[in-house]
């Protein structure tokens, strides 16, 4: 998969201030996302995730749905970010168009989805079955916010 935002296949350094790209792994898909606030990498994060099986660019703006997950570390608030996404898609054929998340507090994540109809985004993969706590990463390694996930697909 290619990215939506950012330069993919160059250094670090040589990458937008905020995007993600997903890259084939084993039998799954590596996600990662890149921003200058934890905020933003969260976002990004759904964005690469959702880019896996779905391409949202031509669907409605959507219904704004907020959310809570958490608490947890980072990675955790991550992985619970990424399961509420499923759970839209798989419990209820809505897929999340947008995402906003607010700042991070130690109750967890808050935010709103944009959230559409499965049948008005183009299908472009499987659609996620999880992901993984193995080599998950959320931080700020080089300064600017990053994170990494492996999805089960």
């Amino acid at each position: 998969m290619a990215a939506r935002h950012g330069i993919t296949g160059k250094p670090a350094a040589a990458k937008t201030a905020k995007g993600h790209a997903s890259l084939p792994h084993t039998a799954d898909v590596r996600i990662e996302a890149w921003a200058p606030t934890a905020e933003e990498c969260y976002e990004e994060a759904v964005a690469a995730f959702v880019d896996i099986f779905a391409d949202v660019t031509g669907a409605s703006a959507g219904q704004p749905r907020p959310f809570h997950v958490g608490p947890g570390s980072p990675e955790l608030l991550l992985i619970l970010l990424l399961d509420e996404v499923l759970l839209a898609v798989d419990v209820e054929g809505l897929v999340p168009r947008a995402v906003h998340v607010r700042r991070p507090g130690k109750d967890g994540l808050n935010g709103v989805f944009a959230l559409v109809p499965v049948d008005e985004v183009q299908v472009v993969g499987s659609v996620a079955k999880g992901v993984s706590h193995e080599g998950l990463l959320f931080g700020t390694p080089d300064g600017s916010w990053r994170c990494q996930a492996t999805v089960d697909v």
